[in-house]
């Protein structure tokens, strides 16, 4: 292995790390503190969490509710690392809504598609191949997976936002 692509992986494993543990406050929801008919959740998880490129994965994670009035269930994706590139920060979508209205406890469970956007890193000369095109040596850049780190919360009726639990799929 050359020197330059033992670097190259030892950047990589650092930015790994840095998204993992690290981040943004989440994006404009602020947790509201805890309290009479603010919703929380608890025990996240992700099934599998090694996916292919495109594949699907279950979401699952218990709530209360004292009001019953969940209505959205929010999605961001709180860190990427594929590839060299580290993406943070990106805003939640709401993935759900009224699913849960009037459940004031139960476990959702929600299904996402799991896929990456197609980015060329910047990788070494010798790396690209004859047409110009940028690829790692022995893979080509579409087989190339990554790390996503999602992120979720729910809303009520009033607009509280329950505190935020994350996730981490390996992407192949």
């Amino acid at each position: 292995m050359t020197r330059q692509a033992e670097w190259g992986r030892a950047i990589l494993r650092c930015a790994m790390a840095l998204a993992l543990f690290t981040g943004c406050a989440l994006f404009d929801f602020e947790a509201t503190p805890p309290g009479p008919g603010v919703p929380r959740i608890s025990d996240l998880r992700i099934e599998p969490d090694v996916v292919e490129r495109g594949g699907q994965a279950t979401l699952r994670f218990d709530f209360t509710d004292l009001d019953g009035d969940i209505m959205d269930v929010y999605l961001g994706l709180r860190s990427e690392v594929k590839d060299f590139t580290l993406a943070t920060g990106l805003r939640p979508a709401v993935i759900s809504r009224g699913k849960y209205l009037g459940q004031t406890e139960g476990t959702a469970e929600e299904t996402i598609t799991i896929s990456f956007e197609r980015r060329f890193a910047p990788l070494a000369s010798e790396e690209r191949d004859y047409e110009g095109g940028v690829v790692e040596p022995e893979r080509r850049q579409q087989e190339i997976g990554g790390i996503r780190v999602y992120e979720i919360f729910v809303v009520d009726r009033k607009g509280q936002v329950s505190n935020s639990l994350r996730a981490r799929v390996t992407v192949r």
